[in-house]
């Protein structure tokens, strides 16, 4: 009896255990200087965002903004432009870039002196063609390996091929998803009946994960890029029950960014592909473009990237396994809010097959 007592003891003490949250002793640093510094050459208007960084535990999106910052913009004939504070740590630049100079950033904070390497302004880039396949893609959580434990989507994968300028054929892809539905409301109608109205709205969304770059082949005598993954689209979502799926508006940018811009997202890739499985990439230190000039050991993080942009529209909706899809490029450019409903009539947007 004293033998059973003391193994439910040992096991009570060992399932207690099992409860604790291990946080693993991690040296708390002095907050780092952080540059969002990504500007569109053929924009007007431009925001370089300060902030600095948070401690690990920390349970916030970025750090407190910059505010007291001199931040100019320097180009390789000596001319200095300062960006005045806007607001929370935002810099405006209100200039459109001479594609004839190359450019760096300054900054100067508590006393230290920042700088980039002089950047090119690229080309713009263009798109030969936007083509799609169906697909099945897999999702499962992070370090969960159980094979039951998976979710499988029917969809489309959009895939690009491209044809890069010789002077600049590296490009990074962002994106924004329009969802289409209706469904059907009772509205009041004559004599105190009701009538059906069809409602037609639009939720936008934005894909996450890691950045989309591309690059020609490695070691290839071809600067072409052939078949480049772009963005995966579920064939049917079911937003609410009585809510009809109507397809997807995918509006499509395209940033011709330096080799250096390159590099860096390529690495920050590599970081965020890194789990710490046997075979994941090595954690790597993203080769940023900005050093304190003033004392070598001073870090800063972020990069600064000069782009030239070029936008797309596609409208994307799964018919059925005998139909396929439809994927045709959108040549209207309207203003589309990021959500909203209309009753009765379409917004001007609205695609159809």
């Amino acid at each position: 009896m004293k033998r059973i007592i003391t193994y439910s003891f040992l096991l009570c003490i060992l399932l207690a255990g099992c409860e604790d949250v291990y946080r693993p002793d991690i040296d708390v640093v002095d907050n780092v200087l952080v540059a969002d510094a990504r500007i569109a050459a053929d924009q007007p208007v431009n925001y370089i965002h300060l902030y600095e960084s948070v401690a690990y535990y920390d349970n916030v999106g970025t750090g407190p903004a910059v505010t007291n910052a001199n931040v100019r913009l320097v180009d390789n004939n000596g001319s200095e432009l300062e960006l005045p504070h806007y607001s929370g740590g935002r810099y405006r630049l209100n200039k459109i870039l001479d594609p004839n100079l190359q450019y760096k950033l300054k900054i100067e904070y508590l006393g230290e002196e920042y700088e980039s390497s002089f950047e090119e302004v690229p080309q713009k880039p263009s798109i030969d063609s936007v083509y799609g396949f169906e697909e099945v893609e897999i999702r499962q959580e992070s370090g969960d390996n159980d094979v039951d434990n998976v979710d499988r989507f029917e969809g489309v994968r959009l895939y690009a091929d491209i044809t890069p300028n010789n002077e600049n054929p590296y490009c990074r892809f962002t994106t924004r998803f329009v969802l289409q539905y209706n469904y059907i409301v009772e509205v009041p109608g004559p004599f105190g009946s009701t009538m059906p109205e069809t409602m037609y709205g639009w939720k936008s969304s934005y894909p996450q994960g890691t950045f989309n770059i591309a690059s020609p082949p490695e070691y290839s005598a071809t600067k072409e890029i052939k078949k480049h993954p772009l963005y995966f689209l579920k064939n049917r979502v079911k937003y609410k029950d009585d809510h009809i799926f109507s397809g997807w508006i995918v509006i499509l940018y395209q940033h011709g960014i330096t080799k250096s811009a390159y590099n860096y997202y390529d690495d920050l890739n590599k970081q965020l592909d890194s789990e710490g499985k046997i075979f994941d990439p090595l954690y790597v230190q993203a080769r940023s473009n900005i050093k304190c000039i003033t004392d070598s050991k001073q870090k800063i993080l972020g990069n600064f990237e000069i782009s030239a942009n070029t936008e797309t529209r596609y409208f994307l909706r799964y018919i059925s396994e005998t139909s396929g899809f439809i994927l045709r490029e959108i040549e209207e450019r309207y203003d589309i809010p990021l959500s909203g409903e209309q009753m009765s009539i379409a917004p001007d947007f609205w695609q159809y097959p």
